[in-house]
């Protein structure tokens, strides 16, 4: 081999290692800064001491509002369920109304009293009479 083919091989690993020291300069640099952020902030057990009474009402208000949020949402459910069976029983009492219709008018009547027949109801020939009355 010639010593001109192993030189950019030389000149790739230079690089590469380079490029690696750079990437945990950079990670050093960041957990520095970290480092550095945490302690501006200064949180200490004391503050965390202080702060517990806080962190228990926080607690209990997510905890309020996720069961209300679930008791609402079975609300809405039953609900919706109420509502379906409401149209339902419409639907039945229309459908029975449209029946009792039906069966009730005269020519069914009468079709139905000849069917079993039965001749001692006839249909009048008579006009009926209006029977006026006075209300006092």
């Amino acid at each position: 081999m010639k010593e001109t083919d192993t030189e950019p091989i030389k000149v790739e690993k230079k690089v590469v290692k380079r490029r690696i020291r750079r990437v945990e300069t950079d990670n050093e640099l960041a957990l520095r800064q970290l480092r550095d952020a945490w302690k501006q902030i200064s949180i200490d057990g004391q503050w965390f001491k202080r702060q517990i009474w806080l962190f228990v009402v926080i607690v209990i208000g997510i905890i309020v509002y996720i069961s209300n949020r679930y008791a609402a949402q079975q609300e809405i459910i039953e609900e919706q369920l109420l509502r379906e069976e409401l149209q339902d029983w419409k639907f039945r009492s229309l459908t029975r109304n449209s029946e009792l219709t039906f069966r009730t008018r005269q020519s069914q009547i009468e079709l139905q009293l000849k069917a079993f027949g039965d001749s001692s109801i006839q249909v009048s020939n008579k006009a009926p009479y209006h029977i006026i009355t006075t209300n006092k």
